[in-house]
């Protein structure tokens, strides 16, 4: 923790599996954070109380701070459901939205709002947790100068590709990240996938595998014959079952790409963790696309410091 820097606000991401926190000082530096597992699936029975075991260290009455929070926090599950607005949605409409829901120790705590929209399909489309994301990354991207993107790309269980812009107007979400865990642990092909996380693999054996799989799936038949590939693959000795869910991993998210951008060259900006990015960043480059990543705790602390800076407290 770096005392010296002054903290401002304390940034948390509330969601299904995990709770984030980072305390952060001026010009978004994170000074402290801290994580946990008391996710909406652990059920808290107090979340005041859950959240004051996290970051009550950081609190100090006479010091208050906004507490910002994101993510499934705010749904009909969470502490308490604050609407979806409706798309188009700018910064000033998340801020319009936010609810002070209680005060820590001195501090107000607010949930942003998520957004409602429609995808690619005409079909409504939600999100909760990006939407803080997107300003955030849009911020960052105005900032560190990068190019602008036609699309920004949320990977994760349910992944979401926005159009770039000051509001968040169109949005798609596809199940990429559900549907390759629900594939790898309880379908067919977990007979054809190495489940001994201490097993070493080769890595060159790895990245081959999953390029395998973005190259497959460009060919005809679509994304569930392509699937069901990793288990004729295995059987006929074509690949081991050590490299079966980098293999699959490579079709799924290939598919994904595809379906959400096309051939048309694109530029995209990735907002993920490093291990995932990483994943996205390979995929959209072989498909024939340029991109650059945001860090997602980044994007998530700068749209934190953009509403905390425009909330009637901070004024």
């Amino acid at each position: 923790m770096n005392a010296a820097v002054k903290p401002e606000l304390i940034s948390v991401d509330w969601g299904t599996s995990n709770l984030r926190a980072c305390l952060v000082g001026r010009d978004d530096q994170v000074i402290d954070q801290i994580s946990s597992d008391q996710g909406l699936l652990s059920r808290p029975d107090n979340f005041a109380q859950c959240l004051l075991s996290l970051i009550g260290h950081w609190l100090d009455p006479h010091a208050p701070l906004n507490i910002i929070l994101s993510g499934m926090v705010g749904s009909p599950s969470g502490w308490q459901e604050v609407p979806h607005l409706p798309a188009p949605a700018t910064i000033q409409d998340l801020v319009h939205g936010a609810t002070r829901i209680s005060q820590i120790q001195g501090s107000d705590a607010w949930i942003v709002p998520g957004v409602f929209g429609k995808g690619a399909a005409g079909i409504h489309d939600i999100m909760r947790g990006e939407e803080m994301q997107f300003f955030g990354a849009e911020h960052l991207q105005r900032i560190e100068g990068l190019p602008t993107p036609a699309y920004w790309c949320f990977p994760g269980t349910h992944n979401k590709w926005i159009s770039a812009g000051p509001t968040i107007d169109q949005f798609s979400t596809t199940m990429a990240g559900e549907f390759f865990d629900l594939a790898r642990r309880h379908s067919l092909l977990a007979q054809s996938i190495e489940d001994d996380p201490t097993l070493a693999i080769d890595p060159q054996a790895k990245t081959e595998a999953f390029s395998r799989g973005l190259a497959n799936a460009q060919l005809s038949g679509g994304l569930l014959h392509h699937m069901f590939s990793v288990r004729t693959l295995q059987l006929t000795d074509r690949h081991d079952k050590a490299i079966g869910e980098d293999y699959l991993s490579g079709i799924i998210i290939g598919h994904d790409v595809l379906t959400q951008l096309g051939h048309s060259p694109t530029h995209v900006g990735i907002v993920a963790a490093p291990n995932l990015a990483a994943r996205y960043t390979r995929a959209l480059q072989a498909l024939g696309h340029s991109c650059f990543t945001v860090d997602a705790q980044d994007a998530t602390v700068a749209g934190a410091g953009l509403i905390n800076r425009a909330l009637p407290s901070a004024e």
